[in-house]
């Protein structure tokens, strides 16, 4: 809360004064307030551009409200609006919602049962018990699952597997029973499998490696590649692919 300057202007007649006027000026001397006693000053002060009086007046965002609405005293704001006791804010929005809960810009009722609030999104008609899964509800995993923000039918997808190195992190859904979770959901019965590479400081990360071409052997710093049955003990070099240069 910013204090106007006073600004004093004394009339004289016969070396008699005749008028005292008082100003209360908040930076620009074209929207002074005036006032014919000292006593009427209590109180002041700026809102933005404007004096107001503190007492009868509220500055809500640099706007100038009366406190005094519908029979009720405000002394609150929201953004730029008055808030009284039976409405709820919600990032400077006036919901007519008492003692309300907010869910995002949006507000409802505290003993609500059947809403839940997922990230800022307000869901309704919710099943008691829901949990949040992103911005949806789901019923915390006893038929669904949730991955990555996405509800799945548990039948169908049941695991869930971060993807090691995505940025943003990103996750995929799998079915355990015919896949399992490495560094990507690989399938079972198949030439995939999956080799935990240590990165030193207790620190194990997951990497798919085909173990037909490929070994996870000790120290296990790399995947290393398989010639005949046996593994060779120094790293996988990508394929180079040719340039079209040498193909012409």
């Amino acid at each position: 809360m910013l204090w106007p300057y006073i600004l004093v202007s004394l009339t004289f007649t016969n070396f008699i004064t005749t008028e005292l006027i008082l100003k209360a000026c908040c930076g620009n001397e074209n929207k002074c307030q005036e006032y014919q006693r000292p006593e009427e000053m209590f109180g002041v002060a700026c809102c933005g551009p404007d004096p107001i009086n503190q007492f009868t007046e509220i500055c809500c965002a640099n706007v100038t409200r009366h406190r005094q609405q519908g029979g009720g005293f405000v002394d609150k704001c929201c953004g730029n609006q008055t808030l009284n006791f039976d409405q709820t804010c919600c990032r400077n929005i006036v919901h007519n919602v008492p003692n309300g809960e907010c869910c995002g810009a949006q507000a409802y009722p505290r003993n609500s049962i059947n809403v839940l609030c997922c990230n800022g999104t307000l869901n309704t008609n919710v099943e008691p018990g829901s949990s949040c899964c992103g911005n949806t509800p789901y019923d915390g995993g006893y038929r669904e699952t949730c991955c990555g923000g996405q509800v799945y039918q548990k039948e169908l997808f049941d695991g869930c597997c971060r993807v090691q190195g995505s940025n943003p992190v990103e996750y995929r859904q799998f079915n355990s029973r015919t896949h399992l979770c490495c560094d990507v959901p690989i399938e079972r019965n198949s030439n995939t499998k999956c080799c935990y590479l240590n990165m030193g400081n207790g620190t194990f990360v997951p990497k798919s490696y085909d173990y037909t071409t490929s070994c996870c052997a000790y120290p296990y710093k790399q995947i290393v590649p398989k010639v005949g049955d046996r593994c060779v003990n120094r790293p996988v070099q990508p394929t180079r692919q040719p340039d079209l240069e040498e193909l012409t």
